[in-house]
C-alpha cells in the first residue's frame, strides 16, 4: 500500500511539472506581442514628440505673430516698480524746485543789497572821499563798508547765477523724466485691473482691432478669444515664449475672455496653424 501510494504521488508530480512548461509555452507568444505593442507605442510617442518639437521650433523660427499677455493691477510688481520710480522722480523734481527757489531768493537779496549800496554811494560817496572831521570819517567808513559789501555781493552773484542756470536745466531734464515715467503703461494698473500684452517688434500684424487667438494644446485646437483695443507708446522688454531670449517691443491693451487671461502666449491675426 505504501509503495503504491508513493507511485501515485510521483506520477501526479510529474504531471504538474509537464503542465507548467506547456502553460508558459502557450503564454509566451502573448507576452511577445505585448512587448511589441509596448515598444511600438513607445516609439510612436517618441516620434510624435520629436515631430512636435521640430514643428514648434520651425514655427517660432519663421512665425512672429505671438504676443505675451499679462494682467496687471496695483499689486503687480511692474505696477509697484513704475509707481515707485514715478514717486522718486517727483520727489527729486520737488527737491530741485526747492533748491532753485532758494537760489532765486538769494539772488534777489544780493540784487537788493547792490541797489541799496549804489544809492548810498551815489548820495554820499563823493563827499566822503576826503574826510576831515570825525563825522566825515564815520561817513567815509560807511561808504567804504558799502563799497566792500557791494563788491562781495557782486562776487556772490556770479556763481549763484551759474548755479541757477544749472538748476533750470536739471529741472527741465527732471520734468522730462517725470513725463516719460507718467507714460508708463504699467501705471494704468493703479486704478483698476488692466489686460496688456507684450508685442515684439518683429510682429507686423498689430493694429487696432486685430483678433487674438489662443490654443488648448500647443499650436493646435485654437480659437478667437479677444482683440487688441489700444496700442501703447514706449519701448519695453520681455522674453520669447519659446527660447526665452530677450526681446524688444511695445505693449498693447487687449480685451480677452476671462477664461483665457492666464495664457502664456497668444497669436495675433490668425491661428498659428490656420488649418487647426
Amino acid at each position: 500500500m505504501e509503495s503504491r501510494s508513493n507511485g501515485n504521488g510521483s506520477s501526479a508530480g510529474h504531471s504538474i511539472d509537464r503542465a507548467r512548461p506547456r502553460f508558459w509555452l502557450a503564454l509566451q507568444p502573448s507576452i511577445v506581442r505585448l512587448y511589441k505593442i509596448a515598444g511600438l507605442i513607445a516609439l510612436t510617442a517618441i516620434l510624435i514628440g520629436l515631430v512636435g518639437f521640430l514643428i514648434v521650433n520651425i514655427f517660432y523660427f519663421f512665425n512672429h505673430t505671438w504676443v505675451r499677455p499679462v494682467v496687471i493691477d496695483k499689486s503687480s510688481q511692474k505696477v509697484v516698480e513704475a509707481s515707485t520710480q514715478l514717486s522718486d522722480a517727483n520727489l527729486r523734481k520737488s527737491q530741485i524746485e526747492a533748491e532753485k527757489l532758494e537760489i532765486q531768493i538769494q539772488i534777489k537779496e544780493i540784487k537788493r543789497t547792490i541797489e541799496m549800496d549804489d544809492k548810498f554811494l551815489t548820495s554820499v560817496g563823493t563827499s566822503a572821499d576826503a574826510p576831515k572831521s570825525p563825522d566825515q570819517w564815520l561817513v567815509h567808513r560807511e561808504v567804504e563798508k558799502a563799497r566792500f559789501d557791494k563788491a562781495n555781493a557782486e562776487d556772490r552773484a556770479a556763481p549763484l547765477d551759474l548755479r541757477a542756470k544749472s538748476l533750470e536745466k536739471r529741472a527741465a531734464d527732471q520734468d522730462a523724466v517725470v513725463k516719460r515715467l507718467e507714460q508708463s503703461p504699467y501705471l494704468r494698473g493703479l486704478d483698476h485691473k488692466v489686460q496688456l500684452a507684450f508685442v515684439p517688434y518683429s510682429n507686423k500684424e498689430i493694429k487696432l482691432g486685430t483678433k487674438l487667438y489662443a490654443c488648448h494644446w500647443g499650436l493646435v485646437w485654437c480659437k478667437n478669444i479677444g482683440s487688441i483695443t489700444a496700442i501703447i507708446d514706449g519701448e519695453v522688454q520681455d522674453i520669447h515664449p519659446h527660447d526665452e531670449s530677450i526681446q524688444r517691443g511695445f505693449l498693447v491693451e487687449i480685451n480677452v475672455d476671462k477664461d483665457w487671461e492666464g495664457e502664456a502666449v497668444m497669436f495675433a491675426g490668425s491661428k498659428p496653424l490656420w488649418f487647426l
